[in-house]
């Protein structure tokens, strides 16, 4: 009875020892999981953040546009910002933010460099030079808006253009892609008994391997090529 005594206190913490160490398993897998969510959750906010900003990015040469309206009207250049930040279609600019840093008592060419500088775009950072530069050394600042407008809007025709010419590059890179896979499938199905011996060779495998690879590499090589002209 005495070894039966001490022999459940020993299965009690072996119980014990087990149920703590499941919760611990599943507590990890929790963490893992919620880890997963979150990455998750994270690339998709990026990816509509980049999409929101690059919206933002063509509303620039419209806000140029405006600017240089209201300075003609005879407004000065808070004024036309105030009323360009009331457009809705500038709303994804941030210009209400320039508002309040204006009442707030914030120098124009301070608050133009953080407004660019939460762009984080070459044509933001164009924006900011010409209306920081108009409005420290005065002269025609409503053409210069103009001037740069018609500047951005080119560049934007422009790469449009480069991307419509290096689509055929990227279906080119797909078709190169899928046309080995697909030749191999219409091989194994036409004819089996010949074709079998790729897979149960070691040579065979060896080529099946290899020749993936190739492909893959080969097929991420022209969509990098593809990608780069138009950064």
């Amino acid at each position: 009875m005495a070894v039966r005594g001490n022999e459940d206190p020993a299965r009690g913490a072996t119980a014990a020892r087990g149920v703590t160490a499941a919760r611990g398993v599943t507590a990890a897998r929790g963490v893992t999981a919620a880890r997963g969510v979150t990455a998750a959750r994270g690339v998709t906010v990026s990816r509509a953040e980049q999409r929101r900003r690059l919206s933002a990015i063509g509303q620039l040469p419209e806000m140029l546009d405006v600017l240089a309206r209201e300075l003609r009207g005879g407004r000065n250049l808070h004024e036309a910002i105030q009323t360009a930040s009331a457009l809705s279609s500038l709303r994804g600019l941030g210009l209400d933010t320039l508002v309040t840093r204006f009442a707030s008592g914030e120098r124009l060419v301070e608050a133009l460099d953080r407004w660019a500088g939460e762009l984080n775009h070459p044509d933001g950072d164009l924006v900011r030079a010409v209306v920081s530069l108009g409005s420290v050394t005065g002269g025609a600042l409503a053409g210069s808006m103009e001037r740069a407008a018609l500047t951005l809007r080119e560049r934007a025709g422009l790469v449009d253009e480069v991307r419509v010419l290096t689509a055929q590059t990227r279906a080119s890179a797909m078709v190169l892609f899928v046309a080995p896979i697909g030749f191999l499938v219409l091989l194994l199905t036409l004819d089996p008994a010949s074709s079998a011996a790729v897979f149960t060779t070691g040579t065979g495998q060896i080529c099946v391997v290899l020749g993936l690879l190739l492909n893959v590499v080969g097929f991420a090589w022209m969509r990098r090529l593809a990608a780069s002209v138009t950064r």
